[in-house]
């Protein structure tokens, strides 16, 4: 069983008061959160299903990303 991310618990408490505790963000919402501007590279970091991502998700990536790129 793989262990929890250090970052994972603080990216989601980030997100989820962005998110005013919404469990689902669009990728226009997660654009603005990330402060990333391209749709491709959204679409390339993340897994969008139908134009939005869960909240937990965007999470687990970002401190994946973040343990991956120093």
């Amino acid at each position: 069983m793989s262990r929890e991310s250090e970052f994972y618990r603080d990216n989601l408490e980030q997100v989820l008061d962005f998110s005013k505790g919404r469990q689902m963000l669009n990728v226009k919402e997660a654009m603005e959160f990330t402060g990333i501007k391209s749709y491709a590279t959204m679409h390339k970091l993340f897994p969008f299903v139908n134009g939005y991502i869960s909240v937990p998700t965007l999470a687990r990536c970002m401190a994946r990303e973040r343990t991956s790129n120093g």
